[in-house]
């Protein structure tokens, strides 16, 4: 259900790749890898822009589903996985030209760790993108109330990683480098409805369901759909969200 909850504005994708390679191109960067490569989605539009995309994952699951979407092409891209954990990478020292990683150190206990180790594969002078795709089908205030009324529960939801990117950022900075946002280029508005968005929590299709309990996941999904009921009077209305891709460029001075 990954991709299917992940949607984001095509045009807005298409923009923001290009203007990723206008700032590192291919033929300047061409090996490039991304840690938790997942499904390919955007593994495969770089690769078909001319860069030798190189993924790890530790989910078979996921890169089983890249496999197949590899397969359906019209034509072959250069993209290469394996399975491994991004805190212990198969490859040498120095060995890539750019690294993007999407949406990743959210789901990393030890983020820091995984980061110096992405440095560590990193070529010197090369940049490290960070990559923010959108909420997807997410409704953000949908999600904080799920927080809540579990806290209210007596289960508190912390998270797995990095609450935002910006933790990572400011861990870079410490660290020496250089550090640009690309924000506020590729803005659309997202259509969610309220059915379908609850459904992605009532399966745990997000990370922060995941440690629940049973019976206060369920007493939770009751009272949101209570509450969404009474908020908006149905739940097939579609709530406007505000969303936007944006980079975070990261350079060593």
């Amino acid at each position: 259900m990954y991709d299917e909850t992940r949607v984001f504005d095509m045009d807005s994708l298409d923009s923001a790749l290009d203007f990723l390679i206008s700032r590192f191109p291919p033929h300047t960067f061409p090996k490039l890898l991304e840690p938790g490569i997942g499904t390919g989605r955007i593994a495969i539009p770089l690769a078909e822009r001319g860069y030798q995309v190189v993924g790890v994952d530790i989910s078979e699951e996921m890169m089983e589903l890249l496999e197949k979407r590899l397969s359906r092409l019209g034509q072959p891209v250069q993209v290469s996985f394996w399975k491994a954990d991004v805190l212990d990478l198969p490859f040498r020292t120095d060995s890539f030209d750019i690294v993007i990683a999407v949406h990743l150190f959210y789901f990393i206990r030890e983020w820091k760790k995984a980061v110096d180790e992405i440095l560590r594969v990193l070529k010197e002078g090369s940049p490290l993108v960070l990559m923010h795709t959108g909420t997807g089908s997410e409704l953000p205030f949908l999600n904080e109330r799920y927080k809540e009324l579990c806290s209210e529960l007596g289960c508190s939801i912390e998270n797995i990683g990095v609450k935002s990117t910006k933790e990572v950022v400011s861990y870079l900075d410490s660290l020496g480098y250089c550090v640009e946002w690309v924000r506020d280029r590729w803005q659309w508005t997202s259509h969610v409805r309220l059915d379908k968005a609850l459904s992605y929590v009532r399966s745990r299709s997000y990370s922060f369901t995941t440690t629940t309990p049973e019976d206060i996941h369920s007493e939770v999904i009751r009272r949101l759909e209570t509450e969404l009921r009474q908020r908006f009077g149905s739940l097939t209305i579609a709530v406007e969200i505000p969303n936007q891709i944006y980079f975070v460029f990261v350079l060593r001075p």
